[in-house]
């Protein structure tokens, strides 16, 4: 008999008891609840929905985490606490693309741990070399500036509702000249 994968499902909320079915799935756009079997995503999952800033993808087998702002990563995570949620089954859950697991139904969760401080638990995932962690400085500066400009010009799209704050905070500074989308944006 197969052993069930062991998923995660990342949160800053305490004292979860299902993980509701009300994200967007990748796949085919239902609602779906999502979890992990990479524990490394499921840190970067303990942030605010004012937060909603993933800059991480999977190259050559192992998660790259990639900081468009400087100290990105300490900023989002330092001296902030999480939870990791594990399904009580993955008996509604599909593996529907490399690390990620989508449920159409909400699913019931125990708490697997509580992370104190989820920053230094990310450096201990880098030190164990499950992510490789790309600093702002050490990234070319013209990438960088190019990912700035299209957080500037794309500012008032729907997607950057509930962030757009977060992103005007931590952009506006890397800007080359604001456009005329980020003179009249909305915070």
């Amino acid at each position: 008999m197969a052993q069930e994968p062991s998923l995660y499902h990342g949160s800053v909320i305490q004292g979860l008891k299902l993980i509701l079915a009300n994200a967007k799935s990748h796949v085919d756009g239902n609602q779906v609840a999502y979890f992990t079997t990479d524990r490394v995503y499921a840190l970067i999952c303990c942030r605010s929905r004012e937060e909603n800033f993933v800059t991480m993808g999977i190259k050559d087998g192992i998660q790259h985490y990639y900081e468009r702002f400087p100290d990105q990563l300490k900023i989002m995570y330092d001296r902030k606490e999480g939870f990791l949620y594990r399904p009580i089954s993955n008996v509604s859950l599909t593996n529907t693309n490399g690390h990620t697991w989508e449920s159409r139904v909400d699913v019931p969760v125990l708490l697997h741990e509580h992370i104190l401080n989820v920053y230094a638990e990310i450096l201990k995932e880098e030190a164990a070399g499950n992510v490789i962690i790309h600093r702002y400085h050490e990234i070319d500066p013209d990438e960088q500036k190019m990912h700035a400009n299209y957080l500037r010009d794309h500012i008032n799209d729907p997607l950057f509702d509930e962030y757009r704050h977060f992103i005007f905070k931590h952009f506006s500074s890397l800007w080359d000249e604001p456009s005329s989308a980020a003179r009249d944006v909305q915070i």
